[in-house]
């Protein structure tokens, strides 16, 4: 136990990686898949590159690097600035940089790669690999035909200024510059084929994705021992990113949905929309929304529960949770091979439904059928997990696979007694049915206070004072 209290394990988690073979295998099967054009990829920029690049993005991070998600997949390789060609008729990669540090350099060779080929190569030597094929994949996606609606609307309205071109993505810009170059050859995208390799996870992801849910637990466990009326959200979320960061977490998968109190009832992009997060002091009668992922090794974990401020849930409360708790597990207990993922919503509906006769008082029976409503129009309790926090798999009427990972989050709100209920897991698809990997958080009322009943206390600022931001709610 150090001075703040926290509880800090004696020796370090050794966070895994995905070994050398494992990047292999992936290139022979993309170059078995796609044996009609000449692959090229390009990785992400190093930290001061990208930082010039970005300078006026308000919301730009100088964060570690971290390459690009499906050349490392295919590659391994973690060069900055580095470009790759692949030629899958000769099972041949080459590696373009200009990076000078030897640490990336011999973690390239590690990877069977011997010789790095300077940057103003790259064209050349596409130019006279591509001359025995006809067509150029790249890594892109036309923004029209990738993202949420609202961005193809923007773009479909004309909202930008006048002058000003519609967003392009770095990638289309990529695929766009190659086509100028190569108007002999057709530039298509790489992305359908490596999507559809990554629906599958193999054991070496798999072990990856243990370790993101594992170091995920270890926050929200974290958190359920310090959460207590007058600490602020912030207080929490500090708890779970010091938890995470000791389990072997590289950072957090996206910014920490902490919601208390009426902020339990908001939105996502509202709580992003704002700088502050939201953030509020605890109150005793609260609720508290946690929803979190962990990265390891590039892959990510997504997970969450509720809990109540005071360590007791009140008896509406309870309530609440006892309705939503056999909805869960009935959707969790129908996951195997060859099941839809409506086919899991189907089973967490009939589950409320078959409930609904029992209920009588009002409020509780008005939370139900809202959560049959709202639950019943899904086409899935969550969205799949890998090295996204949206991942690839299977359509929602497409049968699951064994190795499809995935979270299942329904929610129930009752906005009359200001509590929602929250458990979200991820959950690997097995020969015979699944496995949760976010094990070890408490499912039952009776296991949330009983984990929440080991309180770690946080120190405050000196006098019990905060910082009040001028404007702040």
């Amino acid at each position: 136990m150090n001075d703040s209290g926290l509880s800090i394990p004696a020796k370090h988690r050794i966070a895994p990686a995905l070994p050398p073979g494992f990047h292999r295998e992936r290139l022979r099967e993309l170059c078995d898949r796609c044996t009609d054009g000449l692959i090229l990829l390009r990785g992400e920029l190093d930290w001061f590159r990208k930082r010039e690049l970005r300078r006026s993005d308000p919301a730009y991070r100088d964060t570690n690097f971290k390459q690009e998600k499906n050349l490392y997949y295919l590659t391994g390789i973690e060069i900055p600035n580095s470009l790759c060609l692949i030629d899958p008729r000769k099972r041949q990669l080459n590696v373009y940089t200009d990076w000078q540090n030897s640490r990336e350099l011999e973690g390239a060779k590690a990877l069977g790669i011997e010789k790095i080929y300077p940057t103003a190569a790259f064209l050349r030597d596409v130019r006279i690999y591509g001359e025995s094929y006809e067509n150029l994949y790249a890594l892109y996606a036309p923004l029209l035909e990738d993202g949420p609606m609202f961005t193809k609307n923007a773009v479909m309205t004309g909202v930008f200024p006048p002058g000003m071109a519609a967003p392009v993505t770095e990638e289309m810009q990529f695929a766009r510059r190659l086509s100028e170059l190569f108007p002999g050859h057709r530039v298509r995208s790489i992305g359908p084929v490596i999507d559809e390799m990554r629906k599958i996870k193999h054991v070496e992801e798999i072990q990856c994705l243990r370790a993101a849910n594992s170091a995920a637990v270890g926050g929200i466990l974290s958190a359920f021992g310090a959460i207590r009326p007058t600490i602020y959200d912030h207080d929490v979320s500090g708890v779970i990113e010091c938890a995470m960061r000791r389990e072997g977490a590289v950072g957090a998968t996206f910014s920490h949905n902490l919601m208390s109190g009426p902020n339990q009832f908001t939105k996502l992009d509202l709580l992003w929309a704002d700088y502050r997060h939201l953030d509020r002091e605890l109150q005793e009668d609260d609720g508290i929304f946690i929803d979190i992922g962990a990265e390891v090794g590039y892959y990510v974990s997504d997970i969450g529960r509720t809990a109540p401020v005071s360590g007791r849930f009140s008896p509406d409360q309870r309530k609440l949770y006892d309705v939503y708790l056999p909805c869960y597990l009935a959707a969790l207990k129908s996951v195997k091979p060859g099941v839809t993922q409506k086919q899991i919503v189907s089973a967490c509906v009939r589950a409320m439904e078959g409930q609904l006769p029992a209920i009588s008082e009002p409020w509780l029976k008005g939370a139900a059928e809202q959560f049959i409503g709202t639950t019943s129009g899904r086409p899935a309790l969550g969205h799949y997990i890998d090295m996204d926090v949206i991942g690839k798999g299977a359509a929602p009427d497409e049968p699951l696979k064994e190795g499809m990972v995935f979270a299942i989050e329904p929610l129930l709100f009752c906005a009359e007694k200001k509590f929602a209920v929250f458990i979200e897991d991820n959950i690997l698809v097995t020969a015979d049915g699944y496995e949760v990997l976010s094990t070890g958080l408490p499912y039952t009322v009776e296991d949330v206070e009983r984990t929440m009943a080991s309180r770690t206390r946080i120190p405050k600022l000196d006098g019990g004072e905060r910082v009040q931001c001028i404007g702040a709610g």
